[in-house]
């Protein structure tokens, strides 16, 4: 078939780089992809890497508070937080701050926790057990550096690597959850002065993937959207992935595009050709 989807170790994947391929990509972890990029380096061939991301939701004073509050709920509980482009790190105007949190929180509380093959589901388990523990550290961490919680904040007892919607305020940069990626149904909320202050801290991080801005001012929006360190911004809405768009990272989320006609060019080789009816020997275009 023209799509196959094949299971297999390390050593498998190694020996898929190094046999007779053109070209690499890899969607994961920040820690694979380095391995697979320097897999990729070794037999010389061109890698698109799609990796881990800490993605800013930065809300302003001017923003739809109900509307913020509905894309805040999706973008950081869906598929139980789990995803390259969720929304994992909330920047607030400290004008607009607590009626956006009493609202966030209120939608979050909501949310029905349970299997995830149930159409009535709203959040699933995590992953793994690996998962869950991490996730159950960096909660704990920010507790006891000061964090307040909102809601959750706990494993989910019985069978099944559950953990409860949880939402955090007073996050500060020391703490794990403003440093790492956050694969998990945790959402940590920082209050801001300014758009200024909010973009400083978006870019406090080894990641770059997504962003999202929230305000009714599209020109204020477009000037920030320079400033931010990532590969897509997205105004007004979560990140979503779009065929029509390229779809990428910089920093440690990667390098390389997907998607649209720059992601068809990842995996093109550009040839030259040029024909001349006189001899010349000027390295430029007269």
């Amino acid at each position: 078939g023209v799509f196959q989807t094949l299971v297999g170790s390390v050593e498998s994947a190694n020996h898929l780089i190094d046999s007779d391929v053109n070209a690499v990509t890899f969607t994961g972890s920040t820690n694979a992809g380095a391995k697979v990029g320097e897999r990729s380096a070794m037999n010389l061939k061109k890698c698109v890497l799609e990796l881990g991301g800490s993605d800013p939701f930065i809300v302003l004073d001017d923003a739809i508070i109900e509307k913020a509050a509905e894309g805040a709920v999706k973008g950081r509980f869906i598929n139980c937080g789990q995803s390259c482009v969720a929304s994992k790190r909330f920047f607030v105007g400290k004008n607009i701050a607590k009626d956006f949190i009493e609202l966030f929180v209120k939608k979050a509380s909501q949310l029905k926790v349970g299997d995830p093959m149930s159409m009535e589901t709203d959040v699933g388990p995590v992953s793994s057990k690996e998962g869950l523990d991490t996730i159950s550290g960096i909660v704990e961490d920010a507790k006891e550096k000061g964090a307040e919680i909102l809601l959750g904040g706990s494993e989910i007892e019985g069978d099944g690597a559950f953990y409860q919607p949880t939402i955090l305020t007073n996050v500060k940069p020391n703490m794990r959850i403003a440093q790492e990626e956050t694969f998990g149904p945790v959402a940590p909320i920082t209050v801001v002065e300014n758009e200024s202050e909010a973009i400083k801290m978006a870019n406090d991080t080894e990641f770059g993937l997504g962003a999202s801005i929230w305000t009714k001012d599209l020109a204020k929006a477009d000037k920030m959207s320079r400033r931010i360190e990532s590969g897509i911004v997205s105004v007004n809405n979560v990140v979503l992935s779009d065929p029509r768009i390229p779809f990428g990272g910089i920093k440690h989320s990667g390098f390389g595009r997907e998607l649209s006609r720059y992601g068809m060019l990842e995996f093109v080789n550009i040839k030259s050709v040029r024909f001349y009816d006189n001899l010349t020997h000027h390295h430029y275009v007269e």
